[in-house]
């Protein structure tokens, strides 16, 4: 716990800051640098006693929203370590406890035009596309400053991996390869694209959105697909903005809209991303999701241990569709 803070009107509750994050908890359950139990938003938390205050008799793994109490935003859940069944022992900041305690990610319902048939496990030998959030790992503004960032509209959809693997054509949804299909809305884009004829070891990466796909939020008339990644499958990295843009120009296909294009202000902490955020817009009006946030260059990112990429979700989004 980095910060503790009263709420106007509220004699029982006060914000904590954990990392990036404020959420609401009782008060006088922490101290300024106690450890916590931390729980991010979209968390599913499972049907265990400790659980029971959140479930109030509902037998089924509760998932964390965001939520406004007192006027007050609240994203998470923080708890002290002696309220959650954690083996006894020393525990570390940012050490991840999430398999011990049961918690698991929290999935939207697939539509049935796009859960398809599994062919099996999405491949190894490409990364899967799920962007860390900044308010979990707010080290990475340190490494972008002074660097030449890009940031590119997060459109709200369903993750699509296409590739070719020397001889080998595959399309995958969020987690799993699928069977080829006529009737599967990913391989129906992927024949569309006409991606198959383009030879060489590569994986592209973005969102189908449209019509049926997540309440079509953005307002498309049919289903497209918003490249944000090219994946080299031989060299096993991820090539950068420039070199992505080259392929949806030989390709044809669309690339996520740029909405930030040059160097962070140096005085910028994550509140100042969140704002960012909070003021993107679709074609249509609407609050836009997030922006994903890279340097020009592909990097290696310390605080992430992976690739220097990540997220800011709107909390206007948030708010609008009670995410």
């Amino acid at each position: 716990i980095t910060d503790l803070q009263p709420i106007p009107g509220a004699a029982a509750i006060e914000v904590a800051q954990v990392l990036g994050w404020k959420c609401v908890v009782k008060k006088g359950a922490f101290r300024v640098g106690e450890l916590a139990a931390y729980f991010e938003i979209d968390s599913l938390l499972p049907v265990e006693p400790w659980t029971d205050f959140l479930r109030k008799g509902d037998n089924r793994p509760f998932r964390l929203r965001s939520i406004t109490l007192r006027k007050q935003l609240s994203q998470g859940l923080a708890l002290p370590l002696n309220k959650v069944p954690l083996p006894t022992g020393d525990y570390a900041i940012g050490q991840d406890v999430t398999e011990l305690l049961g918690v698991t990610k929290y999935e939207a319902q697939i539509p049935a035009e796009l859960a398809g048939v599994c062919k099996g496990n999405f491949p190894s030998y490409i990364p899967k596309t799920d962007e860390p959030r900044l308010q979990s790992n707010p080290g990475v503004i340190a490494e972008i400053r002074g660097k030449q960032v890009r940031g590119t509209l997060k459109m709200d959809g369903s993750s699509l991996t296409i590739f070719r693997d020397d001889e080998r054509f595959g399309v995958c949804s969020r987690n799993m390869e699928l069977v080829e299909s006529d009737t599967n809305a990913y391989w129906r884009m992927a024949k569309e694209l006409n991606l198959q004829r383009f030879t060489g070891n590569w994986a592209v990466q973005g969102e189908l959105c449209g019509p049926g796909i997540q309440g079509n939020r953005i307002g498309l008339t049919k289903p497209t697909f918003y490249a944000f990644s090219l994946y080299d499958i031989e060299e096993g990295r991820f090539l950068n903005h420039d070199r992505l843009s080259e392929f949806c120009a030989a390709t044809g296909l669309n690339i996520v809209p740029t909405v930030f294009d040059g160097i962070i202000d140096p005085s910028w902490g994550v509140e100042d991303f969140l704002n960012f955020a909070n003021q993107q817009v679709y074609q249509n009006g609407l609050p836009a999701e997030g922006v994903v946030w890279r340097p020009y260059e592909e990097m290696v990112s310390e605080a992430l241990r992976g690739r220097l990429s990540f997220k800011t979700i709107s909390n206007r989004f948030l708010s609008a569709y009670k995410e």
